[in-house]
């Protein structure tokens, strides 16, 4: 799957780039926690898992609904890319059960909670409670990823990356209704929290802000590295 994956993204990187372009606040986050992360976004045009397909580093696996399956030429072409298929209505043991593995053998998984695109406007849906079963079932770390607006093809789009969903106190208890329910309103608040700071970051002009802190740092690392070579050339001859 991930062979699958990478190909295909590397193929389509160039082209991807152009037909979705998407700037990315606080991209560096997601670097931060690399073993099973499940990612819980807003969901507004089929767009989405593209933006994270190729703008968010590493390979993912997504959950879709079963209805997007196909026939059986796609069928096989996602389920090698690691697309797992759920039944939204009915939700299959054995779809649980492979979401779970994943998180646990450290693999990204992607998840919409919302359960279907948005196509009414950009508030929040109520969430489904499946995301939090996987999640607390798979002790994933759950990462907030708000898309700015629904995409379109050519024109930017921006998304920002959120600080992880606190679990560690429901981790462990016996999951019932009330459990599930508290976790899943903690994905909504942080979703809801991710989208609030994006658009104050889209209304600045953040990723320029974010280029200028990243070209300060690296100038003054440049330095630092060009002040310790002179201190070691220094002592050397002093050595000697």
């Amino acid at each position: 799957m991930k062979r699958m994956f990478y190909t295909l993204r590397t193929l389509l990187y160039p082209v991807g780039g152009m037909l979705f372009p998407c700037k990315i606040m606080d991209k560096d986050k997601f670097k931060k926690y690399e073993f099973g992360r499940m990612i819980i976004s807003n969901h507004l045009s089929w767009m989405d898992p593209l933006y994270q397909m190729f703008r968010i580093p590493e390979y993912k696996r997504f959950l879709s609904k079963k209805e997007n399956d196909g026939g059986k030429l796609k069928h096989w072409f996602l389920r090698n890319v690691g697309i797992i298929f759920i039944d939204r209505e009915k939700p299959e043991l054995s779809s649980m059960r492979e979401c779970i593995a994943a998180l646990k053998n450290g693999e990204t998984l992607t998840i919409f909670p919302e359960g279907t695109r948005n196509r009414i406007n950009r508030e929040l849906q109520p969430m489904h409670s499946g995301a939090a079963m996987i999640a607390l079932k798979g002790n994933a770390t759950v990462i907030p990823i708000a898309v700015h607006h629904k995409g379109k093809v050519f024109r930017r789009n921006y998304m920002g990356v959120g600080d992880p969903v606190e679990l560690g106190d429901l981790m462990g208890k016996r999951i019932d209704e009330n459990i599930l329910n508290e976790a899943t309103e903690r994905f909504a608040a942080a979703i809801q929290a991710t989208l609030e700071k994006l658009d104050e970051w889209v209304k600045n002009k953040g990723w320029k802000a974010d280029k200028k802190v990243k070209k300060q740092a690296k100038k003054a690392l440049k330095a630092e590295y060009k002040a310790a070579k002179k201190s070691a050339a220094k002592a050397a001859k002093n050595n000697g």
